[in-house]
């Protein structure tokens, strides 16, 4: 029985690395997809804004060193993945497809 249940957390595991790979997330250091996932659960939560103290207490990033927690943010904006968010203190973010939209500018893709 506890066998068949590691072989389903497999399975979606093998699931989620292919479609890592086909968003363009395959390259992202695993600290980076846990912020990049929290980012989006925070963004989903609050309205469209993340603030970096509620991305590092949610429970993907706990773990995560302080440095390294924002090395991952830092990477995560330089590759588009996220934005900071405008009119707002440093920290605050935002989805970079929805920051340009709010700007009239039309994006295409975001990889």
């Amino acid at each position: 029985m506890a066998s068949q249940r590691f072989l389903n957390v497999a399975q979606l595991r093998e699931l989620l690395l292919g479609m890592e790979r086909d968003l363009g997330l395959g390259n992202l250091t695993q600290n980076e997809k846990d912020v990049f996932y929290a980012v989006q659960l925070v963004l989903s939560a609050n309205a469209g804004m993340a603030r970096s103290e509620d991305i590092k207490r949610h429970e993907l990033t706990r773990g995560i060193t302080q440095p390294t927690f924002h090395r991952s943010l830092k990477r995560l904006v330089e590759k588009g993945l996220i934005a900071h968010a405008p009119n707002t203190k440093a920290g605050s973010y935002v989805d970079p497809v929805k920051k340009a939209s709010a700007k009239g500018v039309e994006v295409l893709a975001v990889v």
